[in-house]
């Protein structure tokens, strides 16, 4: 059982430090989304989440990939809320917290290729000089679903919150159109709605976005499968 143990853990950090090579997101990175939030519970294994730097722990959370264990953290895992209770954390910004638990001792090689190519966030746009970002997670009831938009400044990174958010749900059966409403979610000012979404079939998410002054509504659009 040791030798498995070991083999998985070695196998697994090759992958690992690969992707550490590409981790580093244009905003915050892994050390400081880990230490901001993460090590509340990853520190001390609360609720038995896997310990910061314990890879035998986390190998068999990596047993599916990388991408399986980024999408169970974006839509939440047993105690854990969705995107680790930050609402406005990107897919990139929580993939490197992940890579910085599993081995902390990357840090350096995933700071230092932060000039690297990154791979594009399906959650994330920058239209109009305004970062709109993408948060679902499940509200509960069967099939319904938080939907949250975060709007930050793109250069400057500031909250956007003085927007009118309306958001289109649907795809080839049918949809539903709300406006969003400004509140916290998660601890983070966002836009938010519930939307019912079922089924396999991937959904449009278009939101249209409305600030005072604008000359025209921003308009980005996202794809997510329930």
């Amino acid at each position: 059982m040791k030798t498995v143990l070991a083999i998985i853990i070695l196998v697994g950090g090759s992958f690992m430090l690969a992707d550490l090579v590409q981790a580093q997101p244009a905003g915050r990175d892994g050390e400081q989304i880990v230490k901001m939030q993460c090590i509340k519970c990853h520190g001390s294994g609360v609720n038995g989440a896997p310990k910061i730097d314990d890879r035998a722990a986390w190998a068999p959370r990596m047993r599916q990939g990388l991408q399986a264990t980024v999408a169970s953290a974006i839509h939440g895992h047993g105690k854990m809320p969705a995107r680790g209770g930050i609402a406005d954390l990107t897919d990139a910004e929580l993939r490197a917290a992940i890579l910085y638990m599993f081995y902390p001792g990357a840090a350096a090689a995933n700071a230092a290729s932060s000039a690297a190519p990154q791979p594009a966030d399906p959650h994330r746009k920058v239209i109009d000089g305004m970062e709109v970002i993408l948060g679902v997670a499940p509200a509960g009831a069967k099939g319904v679903y938080h939907l949250n938009l975060s709007l930050r400044d793109a250069a400057s990174q500031a909250q956007i919150k003085d927007a009118v958010v309306q958001v289109r749900v649907a795809n080839a059966l049918g949809g539903a159109t709300k406006k969003l409403e400004a509140r916290d979610f998660n601890g983070a000012p966002g836009y938010v709605n519930d939307f019912r979404m079922e089924g396999t079939q991937p959904y449009t998410v278009t939101a249209e976005i409305r600030r005072a002054g604008a000359a025209r509504p921003t308009e980005a659009s996202f794809e997510f499968r329930p």
